[in-house]
This record gives structure tokens, sequence and C-alpha cells, in this order.
């Protein structure tokens, strides 16, 4: 069994999850929970965290999928009319991209270098195990360019994304 093309894509796919949870850790308060461009800024974590969560799974049919269940109310549409009375807290979305984590990990240890490139969603061949991985990759990154735009933008050095340790008896 191959897998020299599924490890390298993992480890790309686990490097960005980790930049996204460091991201979320060291958004001030304040940030996280005000709005820019008419969006909140949990909102716009919480538009690519669900996206993994519904991308990144083991069946493409009626099966559950989801590692965390919130309420209908919250959506993952950026232009929503309001956002009014919703909010995420760091923590509940930490412990959502723990969860997918946990999943995503589950699912690469499944796979191989031939599943990569079978199609997952239908007969369509766009949908592969490696189209998905792509783009989630790449979602992923653009929103976390964004929102670090965002921090730069009120005075938060991206020095602080490098200098980033976890707190004792984390």
């Amino acid at each position: 069994m191959k897998r020299l093309v599924t490890e390298a894509m993992r480890n790309q796919f686990d490097s960005t999850l980790h930049m996204a949870n460091v991201l979320m850790k060291v958004c001030p308060d304040e940030i996280w929970s005000s709005s820019y461009h008419e969006v909140p800024f949990w909102q716009q974590v919480f538009h690519y965290v669900y996206f993994v969560d519904f991308w990144m799974r083991e069946r493409y049919d009626e099966s559950e999928w989801r590692t965390k269940i919130f309420d209908d109310a919250y959506t993952t549409d950026l232009y929503e009319g309001s956002f009014e009375g919703l909010y995420i807290s760091r923590e509940e979305m930490l412990e959502y991209l723990e969860a997918i984590q946990a999943k995503t990990s589950h699912i690469f240890d499944s796979l191989d270098d031939e599943k990569l490139g079978c199609p997952v969603y239908g007969e369509n061949p766009q949908y592969t195990y490696a189209d998905v991985i792509t783009g989630q990759i790449r979602h992923i990154m653009y929103n976390i360019g964004y929102l670090n735009g965002i921090l730069r933008q009120l005075g938060m050095p991206e020095s602080d994304w490098y200098s980033y340790n976890e707190p004792e008896g984390s």
C-alpha cells in the first residue's frame, strides 16, 4: 500500500489545521466577538471550520457527518442579514476543531495513494479525496489570510503568530 502522496497531503492538511488553531488562540477576545465588514470574526472562522467538517468524511451519503451539531440558526452564509443573538465562543470553536482533527486523522489513516484518486461523491471524478483535501487546504488558507489581515490591520503583528506558545498545563 503506497502512502507517499497521502502522507505528504496529510502533513500539509495537518499544518493548515494547526495554523487555524493558532489563529483562534492568538485572536484577542475583543476581536473574536466583533464584526468586520459586517461579519463577526467568529462567524468567519465557523464558516471554514464547518466546511472542513462537511467535506472531510468517510462516506458521502445521507449518514450523519457532523462532529458537532449547532442550532440551525447558525449559518455558514457570510452574507446573512444579521448575526444578532448568535455567538460561538473561542473555546467551543477550538473543541469543534479538535473533534474535526480526530475525524480527519482517522480518514487519513484509512487512505492510501490509490484511494486519493477515486471518486468520493457519486460518479463525478472531480470529487476525489485529493480534490477534497486540496480544496479544503485552499479554503482554510484563504480564510486564515483574510482573518490575519484583520488582525494585522488592528495592530496585531504577524510575529505574534510565530512566537505563540501553548500556555503551561495545556
